[in-house]
């Protein structure tokens, strides 16, 4: 594997783990308290989670030219956002409505275009 391959992936790992650990150092008692609490929600690990690590697979898959990879990380990211969707229906349902439209839209286009 190429040097620039590996090097782009430890930017696209590393690079959100680094970020999150120095905003968790700069964060005061309380913040963390609450994100604590926020990452122990199972509809924020679902949600975020799924949308964060789908995004992450899909182009390492595409990176390293391995197909399962990719089109797991697709099938995560694209339940990710279907998740976002359902988690909208109590604020509004035309925005709720058009994330789930739009994530089952590109996860047809997706597998149908990689397919």
């Amino acid at each position: 594997m190429d040097v620039v391959l590996i090097l782009f992936l430890v930017f696209l790992w590393g690079g959100p783990i680094f970020r999150f650990i120095n905003m968790y150092r700069k964060m005061n008692e309380e913040e963390r308290a609450e994100l604590k609490v926020s990452l122990r929600n199972p509809l924020f690990c679902l949600e975020e989670g799924f949308r964060d690590i789908g995004f992450a697979l899909m182009f390492s898959g595409m990176i390293v030219s391995i197909p399962i990879i990719q089109h797991t990380g697709a099938s995560i990211l694209f339940i990710g956002w279907f998740i976002g969707g359902l988690d909208l229906l109590d604020k509004s349902v035309k925005q709720s409505v058009a994330v789930m439209s739009i994530a089952v839209i590109a996860a047809g286009a997706y597998f149908l275009i990689w397919r």
